[in-house]
């Protein structure tokens, strides 16, 4: 499977005997070798069962390292399939709702809530006429570019010959009051988001499936090698 984000997780009962026991993680993973990462790499026996997300590549990773740092490796690796079935624009949409909150705490259940509602979060990435070519530029900016098609106002502005005098980065920001702009869209807040409309079991159903799948098209793609 492709990798989502990577964890490093730190057995701390060692670490109180002065010994480092530990290493990275690519997510998600099939649950053996989950359970052999755990036995020989984390060190977790009955003697040494505590261990703490000492780290996270948080340059991949969108959820707030808060809420993943007393957090099972199994619950983690849940979260990390649930979250490879989404394409790039969901991710996204995620991203913006939890930078929007604001919030640091979730539990695993509740981020796969959100993952498993991404097309009801209220986002949109910015679209006008010449975007690829403008990817470096400020969210303000392409908020104004995008708001001013999507208005009308654009074409306003060619047609009377004043479009070179028209500051679209101030009329994007204009609107950051009410929206959160990011990188590639802007968030509309909403409340649409039921944090436990998925209980553990629908949950669990949901992860399956997707391993079911992934298991499917990796003997498809050896039967055709």
């Amino acid at each position: 499977m492709q990798k989502v984000f990577s964890i490093f997780a730190q057995n701390l009962a060692y670490y109180n005997e002065e010994s480092i026991e530990g290493g990275w993680l690519d997510l998600p993973q099939s649950p053996e070798v989950i359970d052999k990462y755990l036995k020989e790499v984390v060190k977790v026996d009955d003697e040494h069962e505590e261990y703490e997300i000492a780290d996270i590549d948080d340059n991949i990773s969108p959820f707030p390292y808060a809420s993943i740092q007393w957090s099972s490796v199994k619950e983690l690796n849940e979260l990390a399939i649930i979250f490879s079935k989404l394409d790039e624009c969901q991710r996204e949409a995620i991203q913006a709702y939890l930078v929007y909150s604001g919030e640091e705490h979730y539990s695993i259940s509740q981020l796969v809530n959100i993952c498993l509602q991404a097309d009801n979060i209220n986002y949109c990435r910015y679209s006008f006429e010449g975007l690829e070519y403008n990817q470096d530029c400020s969210p303000e900016l392409k908020m104004g570019y995008t708001m001013a098609e999507e208005n009308g106002i654009y074409i306003q502005l060619q047609k009377q010959g004043i479009i070179d005098y028209f500051d679209f980065e101030k009329y994007g920001e204009s609107f950051g009051y009410d929206y959160e702009l990011l990188s590639n869209g802007y968030f509309i807040p909403n409340y649409d988001i039921d944090l436990d409309c998925y209980s553990k079991e629908e949950i669990q159903e949901k992860m399956n499936e997707i391993l079911n799948e992934k298991l499917k098209e990796q003997e498809v793609s050896e039967i055709e090698i």
